[in-house]
């Protein structure tokens, strides 16, 4: 049967046209997870531990985690959470953590909603002067959710917000969930349109949806080196599939695997549902439209972790943190504990 096969797909290729000679694409790389350790909050923020995924654990929010070296050590900010606007996390090893009491962004901005001021799913990253800007997403004061940018010469902070959001997009429903990426050469911003905001048959507010899926297109648009100037004009590279996944894909984050090979990471799904997953997709420009999805990690793959989602890699790909919940059927009230674990591609832990 295989001699058969091999003929026949050569009998196939010498009946196409001149110019359309079939040209075998490399394989994909396999994506997996190892040494997933669940992050260990103490009561007092007097220390995080990691663990197994057995045992006790303290009662910690921690949702929508972000990754970043920077001073001397591993830091992970968070959502909004414990009374802090963004709540900042430290490790030696990304593994074994320590809580602060230090608030990254004491103050959002003046174009922050006086009474709606819970931000969203921060992002750091450090620009060529050696600047640390933070992404983060806030409504704005008479509109939706933008993209808020913040900048301190410490990776702690206190991050110090710019004057106006860096980007808007009110008939979108908003804008969440930036994120940076510098692939070497230009320095890149995503997020996802908030079209769920607006109601359809994906709303994620519970009740009873009604009518038809709303766009929540991931984009992405180039920036200067300076990681606060937006260039060009931004690009969709990822929608939701409607049904497939709940009408919903968020919290972008990407990855180089080579020089023509780039990896989406992306949850799908609504945050609250058990459904919320992590998964990925692929292109071979950091721009361009990313397919062949695949899913890392999902709470029927019996690890213990409930709608886990959100995820965000370190810029060499060694590390990644997500969050997720304990048990099943919490909703979007139940706690959301920080997890890290190390991306392995084709088997192999990568390291730097």
């Amino acid at each position: 049967m295989k001699s058969f096969l091999v003929v026949l797909s050569a009998s196939l290729v010498a009946c196409l046209p001149a110019g359309d000679a079939v040209v075998p694409r490399e394989p994909r790389p396999v994506l997996g997870l190892a040494n997933i350790t669940l992050a260990e909050f103490d009561d007092d923020a007097g220390g995080l531990q990691g663990r197994a995924l057995q045992g006790p654990h303290m009662n910690a929010n921690f949702p929508d985690p972000t990754l970043i070296w920077g001073d001397g050590s591993w830091k992970a900010y968070s959502t909004s959470s414990d009374g802090k606007y963004i709540p900042v996390a430290v490790s030696d090893d990304a593994q074994t953590w320590s809580m602060t009491n230090v608030d990254a962004l004491p103050d959002p901005g003046s174009w922050v909603h006086p009474t709606d001021r819970g931000i969203w799913a921060p992002d750091v990253n450090k620009n060529d002067n050696g600047l640390y800007v933070m992404y983060y997403s806030a409504r704005r004061d008479g509109g939706s959710r933008c993209i808020g940018a913040a900048t301190s010469w410490a990776a702690m902070g206190p991050f110090v917000p710019q004057a106006q959001p860096l980007y808007c997009d009110d008939a979108a429903g908003g804008v969440i969930d930036p994120a940076g990426y510098d692939d070497g050469v230009n320095r890149w911003i995503m997020w996802k349109d908030d079209g769920n905001s607006l109601g359809g048959a994906t709303t994620c507010q519970g009740g009873q949806p009604s009518g038809d899926y709303k766009p929540t297109p991931i984009k992405i648009q180039r920036m200067a080196r300076d990681a606060l100037t937006l260039l060009d004009s931004p690009k969709v590279i990822m929608d939701h599939e409607g049904r497939n996944n709940n009408g919903v894909v968020e919290g972008p984050s990407i990855y180089k695997v080579r020089d023509d090979l780039f990896v989406l990471f992306y949850s799908a799904h609504c945050y609250s549902s058990d459904d919320y997953d992590i998964e990925y997709a692929w292109s071979d420009r950091i721009d361009g439209y990313y397919g062949d999805r695949g899913i890392l990690l999902r709470t029927v793959d019996n690890r213990g972790i409930y709608g886990p989602g959100h995820m965000d890699i370190d810029p060499n790909g060694s590390f990644i943190v997500f969050h997720g919940r304990t048990g099943p059927n919490q909703g979007g009230g139940g706690t959301r504990y920080m997890y890290s674990a190390q991306l392995t591609i084709d088997g192999k832990r990568i390291t730097f």
